[in-house]
């Protein structure tokens, strides 16, 4: 009851100019709070999802000179034409769980963000370069 009397009190006295210029005050402040809480970190952060081509020199399994790589969210062909894998956040690096179809071997990577469409997956000495496409 004290906060509404506030409230009337702050609000009520108000010119119709001042009621305007408060509304859009406070419109403009709850923007800003939102997309605050937006940036930082409470989405999903970068999504490894999608199509990727192979734009460097190296190569590794099914990632050829210039090949496609696609991550469905569940299957990927980085090393068998339908792995499994799991992309995570551990501390400040992403990385990259595969576990290849034919062999049901886990391989486990390093992936460097370099903007939201290009990436580098490390694995000790292969470094693939991947380019989004689509």
């Amino acid at each position: 009851m004290a906060r509404l009397r506030l409230l009337h009190f702050l609000y009520g006295g108000m010119t119709m100019k001042g009621k305007i210029v408060f509304r859009l005050s406070a419109g403009l402040l709850l923007l800003a709070l939102l997309l605050t809480l937006a940036a930082c970190g409470g989405g999903k952060g970068f999504s490894i999802e999608g199509k990727w081509k192979n734009v460097g020199s190296t190569t590794f399994g099914q990632v050829q000179d210039g090949s496609i790589v696609v991550f469905d969210g569940k299957n990927c062909n980085v090393y068998s034409p339908k792995d499994t894998y799991a992309f995570y956040k551990e501390g400040s690096q992403y990385k990259l769980d595969c576990t290849g179809l034919l062999f049901s071997e886990n391989l486990s990577f390093t992936v460097k963000v370099v903007n939201k469409d290009s990436i580098e997956i490390n694995a000790g000495s292969v470094v693939l370069k991947l380019k989004r496409v689509g």
